[in-house]
């Protein structure tokens, strides 16, 4: 019986090939800190500081990211979202791997952020959603 269960968990792992080559990015109500970064938050308040964490799936040579903030709504124009924020960064010589950054929106509502590489405006590193109420 261990030996099936061996086998067929073997052949999962090999037959899914599962690769995650996505970003993450992390939010929170106060200045991320080595100590804080865990506390990852997806509620905040309407006028409130939402600072953010993006770690890069890998090392971002070209040096520019892009960093898109829409809102999920039914009353655009042109379908369910609308952009709220666009903004390009340049990274840091010790930021290839990440970049750390705030925010302040004043309108409730679901959003998503969205991290692209400049080289590449169609495929985002990271999409995450969070709410402010």
């Amino acid at each position: 019986m261990k030996k099936v269960l061996f086998v067929a968990l073997f052949a999962i792992f090999l037959l899914c090939g599962c690769k995650y080559d996505r970003g993450i990015i992390l939010f929170n109500k106060e200045l991320i800190t080595k100590d804080n970064v865990l506390h990852n938050s997806k509620v905040f308040s309407v006028g409130e500081r939402i600072y953010y964490l993006f770690i890069a799936p890998k090392k971002m040579d070209n040096g520019y990211i892009r960093v898109q903030i829409f809102k999920m709504t039914d009353k655009a124009p042109w379908g369910e979202y609308e952009v709220k924020r666009t903004k390009d960064f340049r990274l840091m010589r010790d930021e290839k791997y990440y970049h750390t950054d705030y925010f302040v929106l004043h309108e409730t509502g679901r959003y998503v952020m969205q991290v692209f590489s400049m080289d590449d405006l169609q495929h985002p590193l990271s999409i995450e959603d969070f709410y402010v109420k």
